[in-house]
């Protein structure tokens, strides 16, 4: 019970929230006629789809709050200011939706091959909420109501340019911390891996 409680908790509260304070900036549309223009290659709005989840997610979590969290398909958008690449989630400087949940987090960096055909970014934050919000809290009763929710984590999102239309993404993050229920104190220790597959728009 514990196991997927900690899931639970992990994957509808932590990894994922709002960077507030870093600077993304909005990313410049690619040109439908000419995309290979750009210098840097990767820049543009593209069709983002879920490919897969490693490991899933236990079966009692209901598919669409699943959906709701990570989404099957988005609009990623990567711009470039000062020599750096930025990107954002459908608009949000997340993967992932924070379903009400709030985050400390870090400053996000972005790293780029020398190829300019992929690029790393990494981030993480910290999360402390004394109970799960709205339809989290829902999913939380049947995990033992879980409280003092206290999770350190870290995230890298990795693009890769596999043609001037064409890209993957492969979101890797992992969680700890501490949690109570209503069987006492336990523990978070949890890491997945989500592909995605993506055209330029």
């Amino acid at each position: 019970m514990k196991h997927w409680a900690a899931l639970v908790i992990c994957t509808l509260g932590a990894l994922l929230l709002i960077y507030p304070g870093c600077q993304f900036l909005k990313a410049k549309s690619a040109s439908s006629s000419n995309p290979a223009v750009s210098s840097e290659p990767l820049t543009g709005n593209w069709a983002m789809t879920r490919v897969s989840m490693e490991p899933p997610l236990p079966s009692v979590i209901p598919g669409f709050v699943v959906d709701q969290i990570f989404p099957k398909s988005a609009t990623w958008s990567i711009g470039a200011s000062g020599g750096q690449l930025n990107i954002k989630y459908g608009g949000k400087a997340i993967w992932f939706n924070s379903m009400g949940i709030d985050v400390a987090a870090k400053p996000v960096t972005a790293s780029e091959a020398s190829d300019k055909k992929s690029c790393t970014f990494s981030g993480g934050g910290d999360i402390h909420e004394d109970t799960l919000p709205g339809v989290l809290s829902m999913v939380g009763a049947a995990a033992g109501n879980p409280q003092n929710i206290s999770i350190g984590y870290t995230d890298k999102v990795v693009v890769t340019l596999t043609s001037s239309g064409q890209m993957n993404a492969t979101i890797t993050y992992s969680a700890s911390g501490t949690y109570k229920n209503n069987k006492g104190p336990g523990n978070i220790d949890n890491a997945s891996t989500l592909t995605y597959t993506g055209t330029r728009k």
